[in-house]
């Protein structure tokens, strides 16, 4: 089962995000730098179906977005299509980048690195994050923590029904990666179609992270909770990164 490929259809509906909260964070931090967002290039990485490659775009950011998946890519051209945006996209794994171009921001928003699941391989997308960014360039992602991938989704089972859209997700924790099978089914006519798909996500010590950026290259990493200035704590779910390629 490819990763997102039925998903897609139905993620806008079934993922339910504070696109808005991430996005009044960057604002505030970019103004407190005295950066002015409007008419920075950024490359945000793992976009799904754009919804934060709009509300940078919307913000003057001169956005680039790459996905694994190209049935998100697919819905996310024709949601950029439909609100008038010009905007690339392009068809890339996050752990092999090559735009050939230099950013002043690389994105990732909603825990896109834990799927990446070997630490190597974590490396060597930070390697081209790092290489991809201007001198004074801002690398920022999240990541969903231990704490939540444990004690929330581990081992749990979560159901959704409605008219249009029901499903079914176990997850299974063994030592750091979560296996999440999900069974949909989908309203079409009077009937339901069912697809399924697996899901693999990391568990990466935040520290650990921290210390491979700085070995990386990168000065300044700060982690925040949650697209908030807070510290992160014991119980937080995301932990946000900021990283500062020096001049």
């Amino acid at each position: 089962m490819e990763q997102y490929t039925h998903l897609a259809q139905v993620y806008d509906d079934m993922i339910d995000m504070e696109y808005d909260k991430w996005m009044e964070f960057l604002k505030e931090y970019f103004k407190g730098k005295d950066i002015n967002l409007k008419g920075k290039k950024a490359l945000e990485l793992g976009c799904g179906t754009g919804n934060m490659t709009f509300r940078l775009k919307e913000n003057g950011i001169d956005v680039t977005a790459v996905d694994i998946s190209r049935d998100m890519l697919t819905i996310a051209e024709e949601k950029a299509r439909n609100k008038r945006l010009k905007i690339m996209f392009l068809n890339q794994d996050m752990t092999k980048i090559n735009t050939g171009k230099e950013y002043d921001f690389v994105f990732s928003f909603c825990d896109g690195y834990n799927y990446i699941l070997t630490e190597e391989k974590l490396e060597k997308s930070f390697k081209g994050v790092y290489k991809h960014l201007k001198p004074g360039g801002y690398f920022i992602f999240d990541i969903s923590t231990s704490h939540k991938l444990k004690n929330i989704m581990g081992n749990n089972t979560f159901t959704m029904n409605r008219d249009e859209l029901c499903y079914i997700w176990d997850n299974y924790l063994e030592d750091d990666i979560l296996e999440m099978y999900i069974t949909f089914f989908v309203k079409e006519g009077v009937l339901y179609r069912r697809f399924d798909e697996k899901h693999e996500q990391k568990i990466y010590d935040l520290n650990n992270l921290k210390q491979i950026l700085i070995e990386t290259g990168f000065k300044n990493v700060e982690v925040y909770e949650d697209y908030s200035f807070e510290s992160v704590k014991e119980n937080s779910i995301r932990g946000t990164f900021i990283a500062y390629k020096e001049e």
